[in-house]
């Protein structure tokens, strides 16, 4: 969304935005929604995004993971209005008249005019023209740190915030923890807490003032990041089981990349759960999944391993995958942590003809009986919804690895990765020496 300098330049006013809008100002409703529009128009008019990339959108803003990205105006603009990746931004339109902005809106190149009805170019206007605050007198650019003040915030968030975020900020599934796009991305963490989330019942507080909103992002700066080895081993759980980890309904027609002539083909739920296409070894086609019932063809991801999680996130939501319909955005990021993180090389620990773990089952004896024992019961065969645990050890030791690893979807059982991979096969191992009958 390139603007046209000259077409704008005698329409523009040289006065600058206030740090506020009065309260009594009667646009304020339309300057959050442009504020919103800005953001995510197709989201906010639940309406779908061209097909095509933006005719303006050059590559200059660098990798855009889908071409809907290409008509967001902050993709351009940044979110500090000051423009992305070398293209220009909109600061030099504060206070310009709002029927000059909507004029450049809706013709070419921008065209919003044929995906926008007049309200919503008048209202992202409103924004551009008076919506847009100072935000290097909000945000220090060096440290990327608030300047304004925490103290007395607490109550403003766990009063206003936290019913739908949590007191810590982790609640919402469909965003990473507040936290950390307060610290990592916090200019665009202040375009929310001022305008709201596009077609989200996020209050917009834009209302309480600069200060006010200064103060909030200052405020969950200080709340606590999701924590890494947490988000790898719920990942694992996505992985293995991602419709019981979840607690929702599994989709109801086979996942449309598994092959229509394999075994489990008119089994949809089980056809979505990723360990049923690349394994419990991550190997796929190349590993235990070679031949026998799961056999699909199917390639492991062992290849992801160590990839950038972004660049996971987007193999994860293509149009082969397609996990974009089902999951969510926390959901993606823990199951791309786990690709890339979180993968451990299976032919280590077990011996691939054998099926024997490649640990010593005597070292284990005691973090069995008194980390497992409690619920599998010494002869591992306390839990009557699964088979004996020495049986599981035998006949799929990768799953039970990876089980022992991140734990069991929508379960108590602890993950025990932190203990390190060394003890975790020795624990295999053990397993391997209980009954497999009850």
């Amino acid at each position: 969304m390139k603007w046209c300098v000259t077409a704008l330049a005698l329409a523009c006013m040289a006065t600058a935005m206030p740090s506020a809008v009065s309260a009594a100002d009667p646009g304020m409703d339309s300057i959050v929604r442009g504020g919103r529009l800005y953001d995510n128009w197709y989201r906010e008019l639940r309406v779908t995004p061209p097909r095509g990339t933006h005719p303006l959108f050059g590559g200059a803003v660098g990798l855009v993971s889908d071409a809907a990205a290409t008509w967001r105006c902050t993709t351009c603009h940044g979110w500090d209005y000051g423009g992305a990746g070398g293209m220009p931004g909109i600061t030099g339109y504060r206070g310009a008249d709002p029927a000059a902005i909507v004029a450049i809106l809706e013709q070419p190149p921008h065209g919003y005019g044929a995906v926008m009805r007049p309200r919503d170019l008048l209202d992202l206007a409103q924004f551009v023209s008076r919506g847009q605050l100072p935000m290097d007198d909000l945000v220090d650019a060096k440290t990327r740190r608030s300047k304004g003040l925490a103290a007395g915030y607490e109550d403003r968030y766990s009063t206003i915030c936290a019913g739908c975020h949590g007191a810590d900020g982790k609640k919402v599934r469909d965003t990473p923890p507040l936290g950390e796009v307060a610290r990592e991305r916090p200019h665009e963490a202040l375009h929310m807490i001022l305008n709201g989330h596009p077609s989200g019942q996020m209050p917009a507080l834009r209302v309480l003032g600069a200060e006010a909103a200064a103060g909030m992002l200052a405020f969950l700066q200080t709340l606590p990041a999701q924590n890494l080895a947490g988000s790898v081993v719920r990942g694992g759980r996505l992985y293995d089981n991602w419709q019981a980890e979840l607690r929702t309904l599994p989709p109801s027609v086979p996942h449309p990349a598994y092959p229509r002539s394999a075994v489990y083909a008119e089994d949809a739920p089980r056809t979505w759960r990723c360990k049923e296409c690349h394994g419990w070894d991550y190997l796929g086609r190349d590993g235990g999944y070679a031949s026998g019932p799961h056999a699909t063809g199917i390639k492991g991801i062992r290849d992801l391993s160590g990839a950038p999680p972004e660049q996971v996130i987007a193999v994860l939501r293509d149009d082969t995958h397609r996990y974009g319909a089902v999951l969510k955005q926390r959901d993606l990021l823990d199951l791309a942590h786990f690709v890339s993180l979180g993968q451990i090389d299976m032919d280590r620990a077990i011996d691939r003809p054998t099926r024997k773990a490649k640990g010593v089952a005597a070292r284990a004896v005691d973090y069995y009986g008194t980390i497992c024992a409690s619920c599998h019961g010494r002869d591992g065969a306390a839990i009557i919804t699964t088979v004996p645990l020495g049986r599981l050890a035998n006949d799929s030791p990768w799953e039970a690895l990876h089980k022992i690893l991140n734990g069991h979807p929508d379960e108590p059982m602890p993950a025990l990765r932190v203990l390190g991979n060394n003890l975790l096969v020795d624990i295999l191992a053990y397993l391997q020496t209980l009954s497999q009958d009850r």
